[in-house]
């Protein structure tokens, strides 16, 4: 009977220990993973938005008042079906390459593009113009298609922070469990020896010291200094050394 319940607990020894180790394994490997491509994982438990629009933009010069304009945007998942160009004034354009000729010297020209989605996204620029004078520039993303762009980024780092804190406290608690099962394994394996907790009272306290206090002094005071005798056996009273004037 006592065979069979070592038997056991060797067993149930055994097993927390191989269970912690590969609790242990399984985080070390996981960790080395993220550490190698950390990038991927990022991008494998925050995904960026399913569906992407287009990002518009556009290339223009000029030639005097007279201005070439290019389209440039980046098509998204579907294809861009419809440009608005608006060149101030009421003047407009739905071709996607379009020229127009200013009367201005200074004029903000907008492009708006949309895909077969029903996504947009808006591109403008400041031409100043002079008669005479060719110059060249592009059209980058207008304040709200930024904005839009800043909140989305906001969003998925906001994510991706707590997808990380919950990674690592996960990490936290995988080794701290794995660490345990290791402890207790080993501790049925080898038992440390039984211990017995003698809990004392303030007051319980206080009178054991005194009683050691007090046989110590008892020891003390039984303690006798050792007497040599005279080489003939007798012992002179302190009587009879003052009679013979020592």
């Amino acid at each position: 009977m006592k065979g069979t319940l070592v038997r056991r607990e060797r067993i149930w020894g055994t097993g927390l220990i191989v269970v912690g180790i590969v609790l242990l394994g399984v985080v070390f490997f996981a960790a080395f993973a993220i550490v190698s491509d950390p990038g991927g994982y990022y991008d494998r438990w925050v995904p960026a938005e399913d569906i992407a629009g287009p990002e518009a933009s556009f290339d223009w010069a000029s030639s005097g008042l007279a201005v070439e304009f290019t389209d440039t945007s980046e098509i998204g998942d579907a294809a861009i079906e419809r440009w608005v160009w608006d060149f101030g004034g009421g003047a407009e354009s739905s071709n996607p390459n379009p020229s127009h000729r200013f009367s201005a010297s200074e004029s903000t020209v907008t492009l708006e593009v949309v895909d077969t989605d029903g996504f947009s996204s808006r591109a403008e620029a400041t031409l100043e113009l002079e008669p005479g004078v060719t110059d060249s520039g592009e059209g980058a993303l207008g304040l709200s298609d930024l904005a839009d762009n800043v909140v989305d980024t906001v969003e998925r780092s906001t994510k991706g922070g707590l997808v990380v804190v919950l990674v690592i406290g996960l990490f936290v608690v995988l080794t701290m469990v794995g660490g345990r099962f290791i402890s207790q394994g080993v501790r049925i394996l080898r038992p440390l020896p039984d211990r017995i907790n003698v809990k004392l009272r303030p007051k319980e306290l206080e009178l054991a010291v005194a009683e050691a206090t007090s046989d110590g002094e008892e020891a003390a005071e039984t303690t006798h200094t050792p007497v040599t005798l005279p080489a003939d056996g007798q012992i002179e009273t302190a009587e009879e050394r003052v009679e013979a004037g020592v």
